[in-house]
Formats: structure tokens, C-alpha cells, sequence
């Protein structure tokens, strides 16, 4: 359980120093509080996704919630953040995600989680409206 108590705090601590970030431009200070919290490799990733435009939004007419696509080196895959009933709040289904968070617990988060917290942050998201038609389709490409 201290692990998990950590890794609250820990995430805590990541959500602040988010908030606290610039919007307009990344200062040399604002890669030093990101450089502070993950490697140097994880931020550098998740900017380049960003910086890339490869971060989507999917906003739901029905929902205040979004889901966030982020298309990777070698597939897409969905993010979702702010999970309010979950031990981690927020989920990624890359194969990264999967092993070193939610089984080894090495790694707070994937590059695809950071990139869309980030973009999030900066609005760099790309906004894309989603109807219930859009949306089956999203979930069955994810089941094949």
C-alpha cells in the first residue's frame, strides 16, 4: 500500500507542476520542472507527439469527459485522463502503458499519457467532435 500511497502523491505532484507550466511556450524553466519529474527520454517523446499534432481530442456531444487519441510510432492509442474511481487516473492501451505502469509499476506513466496531459495543457490538442456512429467505430477498430 505505500506504493500506491507514493504514486498518489507522486501523481499530485505531476498535476501541479503541470498547472503550473506556462501556456503560451515552454521556458528553459518549465523543461526543468518536467526534467525534475520524468527522463529526459519520456519528455522529449511526449513533446515530439505533440509538436507533431499527433495528440486528438475526441469530445462527446453527451459528455464533459474526452478521450484522447495519440498516434504513436507504430499504432494509435487511446488515453483517457481524470479517471475519477481508479487506482492510476488515467489509462493509455499501448503496450508500455501495460507493463511498466499497471504490472511492474516502474513507470508513473507512458509518453502517450504525458503528450496528451501536455497538449491538454497547451491547448495543442486537435478537437475532433464525435458522434455515436464515430464513436462504435473508434471502439470496434480497438477490439480487432
Amino acid at each position: 500500500m505505500a506504493i500506491i500511497a507514493l504514486n498518489h502523491e507522486f501523481i499530485d505532484i505531476i498535476f501541479k507542476t503541470l498547472n503550473s507550466l506556462e501556456t503560451d511556450d515552454l521556458s528553459d524553466e518549465s523543461f526543468a520542472k518536467l526534467g525534475a519529474l520524468f527522463s529526459d527520454k519520456l519528455v522529449i517523446a511526449a513533446l515530439d507527439l505533440v509538436d507533431r499534432g499527433n495528440v486528438i481530442k475526441h469530445i462527446f456531444p453527451w459528455d464533459d469527459r474526452s478521450e484522447y487519441e495519440v498516434l504513436g510510432t507504430s499504432a494509435k492509442y487511446t488515453v483517457q485522463l481524470d479517471l475519477p474511481v481508479a487506482q492510476v487516473p488515467f489509462y493509455c492501451s499501448c503496450p508500455a502503458f501495460a507493463q511498466l505502469v499497471l504490472s511492474t509499476g516502474t513507470h508513473v506513466m507512458c509518453k502517450h499519457v504525458l503528450a496528451s496531459l501536455l497538449a491538454r495543457h497547451l491547448s495543442l490538442c486537435i478537437d475532433r467532435p464525435v458522434d455515436l456512429d464515430e464513436l462504435v467505430e473508434i471502439f470496434s477498430k480497438q477490439l480487432e
